[in-house]
């Protein structure tokens, strides 16, 4: 994003904010993160808006800007690399530890473990097609067991956290992609994030798909109209694939709109250092 020189960019900025794209507004806030020099008098002039949405957005971003840099509790961040999928699993259920220290993580990867077990189970014996694979993902997890989309309490803190989606099977569309990507990946699948504008999908083998919406496969018209770009920009989408970097600062940006939502600010602090331990000590 370019500095904001002229009121029409400024404008198209608090109009993000406004909308009710949520998740735009927080991609939006993560890009301009990197750029407190260039935004400050922007988003201090907007956190005086009137607009309810574009006030706390913007008080959201002031807020990580004043928040001095420190560990979040615990040496679980240490050293931390996220250069694997598994690598993000681990975040996963590191970023658990430090909310909700009394939960059973073993009983959560006990649980994806057997869901590896049962997609293996499931997969065509004679077919390497990856929408055959999606197949047997979408018959265990959306149809047996009843993974879906929160779509009643979209905004709970409890839909960024692996162990918490596992026991509710309900969760955002990036927590659910993960379900779907950590189950894939222990059957031998090769399953990737997809990290998209707006809303986080998976891939395999250059299909994309929609665990939110039961691991619905989507056509590059589908995403032309969902992402309201142009068809041919699908027809390669792997240059939006994920990195387990992205989708980990991602996953936290979630967890700061959810905080920063229910007002509270000692979990919004300790997540804000953990995005920036993350982001430090990994460029």
């Amino acid at each position: 994003m370019n500095a904001p020189h002229d009121e029409k960019q400024a404008r198209a900025v608090e109009n993000i904010l406004a909308g009710d794209d949520a998740d735009l507004a927080d991609l939006t806030l993560r890009e301009l993160r990197s750029q407190k020099e260039t935004y400050l008098p922007l988003i201090e002039q907007l956190a005086g808006s009137p607009d309810p949405r574009v006030r706390t957005r913007a008080r959201l971003l002031l807020r990580f800007w004043a928040e001095p840099a420190k560990s979040p509790p615990g040496p679980l961040f240490a050293g931390f690399q996220l250069q694997s999928w598994n690598d993000l699993e681990i975040f996963c259920w590191n970023l658990a530890k430090i909310e909700h220290p009394e939960a059973d993580l073993d009983q959560g990867k006990a649980y994806l473990d057997e869901l590896g077990r049962l997609v293996e189970k499931n997969l065509p014996h004679r077919s390497i097609s990856p929408t055959d694979s999606i197949s047997a993902l979408r018959q265990v997890l959306a149809r047996r067991e009843g993974f879906r989309g929160n779509l009643d309490n979209y905004f709970d803190p409890a839909n960024s956290y692996l162990h918490r989606v596992l026991q509710t099977r309900m969760g955002i569309p990036l927590t659910l992609a993960l379900v779907y990507l950590f189950a894939g990946q222990r059957a031998g699948l090769d399953i990737y994030g997809m990290n998209t504008p707006g809303h986080y999908l998976a891939g395999m083998g250059g299909v994309i798909f929609d665990p939110f919406h039961g691991a619905v496969v989507l056509s590059a018209d589908d995403l032309s109209a969902k992402f309201g770009t142009e068809r041919m920009s699908w027809a390669n989408p792997m240059y939006m694939r994920a990195t387990p970097q992205d989708t980990a600062e991602r996953m936290l940006v979630n967890l700061l709109n959810s905080y920063s939502r229910l007002g509270d600010e000692a979990r919004h602090s300790r997540t804000v250092s953990c995005l920036q331990m993350i982001e430090e000590s990994l460029g």
